[in-house]
């Protein structure tokens, strides 16, 4: 995939299709055909190429009547290519640009205000957050947000993002303008690329000369009360506990497929405390530490 800057546009484009940000209105919308480099340099659109991506996780807005940010994949690498050919990879680097209109560095000079100082600081503490904790993983051809029993009683014809579990699909909500335009209109969904935080690691053994195994290990964090320990406890309304993973091992010999599940998460009751002492003690109520 490459990104380019035209005058009132970003535009993403592959060998098929191309994905398409108005910068003045802030719609999105895509082309059912791909679009060649002469085109986009031409008069018409006078682009300018910007980097070599491979996905678009979505679009943020970190103040209020702050500027939309949009998130894609700069750089990955292949964490696992499972038996049955579906390739798993982990995000390595994003690359994030203004959706608006708007020049960065003459904004910033010409009025620094607090808050775009502040933007500006959670979109570079953003950047860094996938760039060093590296636990965010994709495939294009492999439901990531469900394990190998749910994924069994889906039709493989059904797209990714509609099959995907909301629990784990962490870039819904950044994505939801394009979800919600794909469900009322004609727009080519393979755009709509599900990420899921976590842990991923696979190896590969024999057990005899005729007899070759794959272990993998997914686990998934739930996108739902995922606060470190100190600042979120127990349960919600909708029975979302805080903390919560799902860890899948899936072993493949052969034809043969096993998965076993476990979970974890805070205890299902609504209870407080602050810190990560035992003292003071855990109150039992419905009162959150913020």
């Amino acid at each position: 995939m490459k990104l380019y800057k035209a005058r009132d546009s970003w535009i993403v484009t592959n060998d098929e299709s191309s994905l398409w940000f108005n910068r003045r209105s802030l719609s999105i919308y895509t082309k059912q055909e791909p679009i060649t480099d002469q085109f986009l340099s031409s008069s018409a659109w006078d682009a300018v190429f910007v980097s070599n991506i491979y996905g678009y996780i979505g679009q943020v807005q970190i103040v209020k009547d702050g500027l939309n940010w949009l998130i894609f994949i700069k750089n990955q690498q292949l964490a696992c290519e499972m038996s049955n050919g579906h390739q798993i990879y982990r995000i390595t680097e994003i690359l994030i640009q203004p959706f608006d209109n708007f020049d960065e560095e003459s904004d910033v000079k010409t009025n620094p205000s607090s808050n775009n100082k502040y933007e500006l600081k959670c979109i570079e503490e953003l950047r860094l957050w996938y760039q060093e904790t590296q636990c965010f993983y994709y495939s294009s051809t492999y439901d990531l947000t469900n394990s190998m029993e749910r994924s069994y009683n889906y039709d493989n014809n059904i797209p990714l993002w509609k099959r995907a579990d909301d629990r784990f699909f962490w870039n819904r909500q950044m994505l939801s303008k394009l979800i919600n335009q794909a469900e009322k209109e004609n727009l080519d969904t393979r755009w709509i690329q599900p990420i899921i935080m976590g842990y991923l690691n696979e190896c590969h053994f024999q057990v005899d000369e005729q007899t070759d195994v794959q272990l993998i290990v997914i686990s998934r964090r739930n996108s739902h009360r995922a606060g470190v320990r100190m600042h979120c406890r127990g349960i919600d309304e909708d029975g979302n506990v805080a903390n919560y993973v799902e860890t899948e091992q899936i072993l493949w010999t052969g034809n043969n497929i096993m998965s076993f599940i476990m979970i974890r998460g805070s205890v299902p009751i609504y209870w407080s405390q602050p810190g990560i002492k035992y003292r003071p003690p855990p109150k039992i109520d419905r009162k959150f530490i913020e």
